[in-house]
């Protein structure tokens, strides 16, 4: 399985003015599938600009926790000779603390099938924990072990599903891999978060599955639709172990205390 994947946090509040089109017209000549992060409005604008390149773009319609006030900000969207859709759910982290928690943050769970080939394809579209500048040295730390749970709650949940080829991707706020049993695919390109010049945003797969990173860039040619720059990676998968055994990874890192743990339910399929 050979793809062009995209990831891009695209910051599209309704306060800015996101240059729509432009990010629609470069991604959709650079990738073949795309993972965006903070699309909180404007939905029907985004929709209609992939249908005019022949993708099919999806959001979660259920995403509101009591609290929720943005939604979760994510989505995805794909070249529609390419691929099909058999399933899509959002999983809310149970984790947040600050700004956070007033949004549903958690990861988009899609489920892909190659038209060609009919082989299967599930991308998880996550927006972890954000730090904030203002006072980053006192919030880190706090930050941080959030992130930690929010990923041990994510591989708590996938590792129960059926096994099939898997990409977690997203913008996860740190630079440290906090999932266990995944690696990052990665050849070192560099920052692609303009405001600290760290690496937030990446793409994971479990250590099992042997995808190979063909090419891996930033897209630093955007210049400053974001403050974050949309990262391409091109991908092979070579091989593929079905058998992944299923493994309670808390035992590689402890949970972080007085943080829940609990599994949710599993949630509605997004229309």
């Amino acid at each position: 399985m050979d793809l062009r994947l995209a990831s891009y946090n695209v910051r599209c509040f309704p306060w800015f003015s996101t240059p729509i089109r432009e990010i629609v017209d470069w991604v959709t000549e650079n990738a073949d599938i795309v993972a965006l992060q903070e699309v909180w409005c404007r939905h029907a604008l985004w929709s209609t600009a992939f249908a005019a390149k022949g993708w099919t773009f999806l959001r979660p319609t259920r995403e509101n926790h009591i609290a929720g006030v943005f939604g979760s900000g994510l989505a995805v969207a794909w070249r529609s000779s390419l691929w099909t859709l058999t399933d899509a759910r959002l999983y809310p982290y149970l984790s947040a603390v600050g700004f956070d928690a007033l949004v549903t943050k958690g990861w988009f769970h899609v489920d892909l099938k190659d038209r060609a080939t009919g082989a299967p394809l599930r991308l998880l579209n996550t927006h972890m924990q954000s730090d904030y500048e203002v006072c980053d040295e006192l919030w880190r730390p706090i930050a941080e072990p959030v992130r930690m749970a929010q990923a041990l709650q994510l591989i708590e949940v996938e590792s129960r599903l059926p096994s099939v080829p898997t990409l977690i991707v997203g913008d996860m706020n740190t630079e440290m891999c906090w999932l266990p049993e995944c690696r990052w695919l990665t050849h070192h390109a560099g920052p692609t978060f303009s405001g600290t010049s760290q690496v937030l945003d990446h793409c994971a797969s479990w250590v099992s599955q042997a995808w190979d990173v063909i090419t891996h860039r930033v897209g630093r040619e955007c210049g400053e639709w974001s403050d974050h720059w949309p990262v391409l990676w091109s991908l092979s998968l070579r091989a593929f172990d079905m058998g992944r055994l299923q493994q309670k990874h808390q035992r590689w890192i402890p949970h972080p205390k007085g943080l829940p743990k609990v599994r949710p339910p599993l949630p509605p399929r997004a229309k």
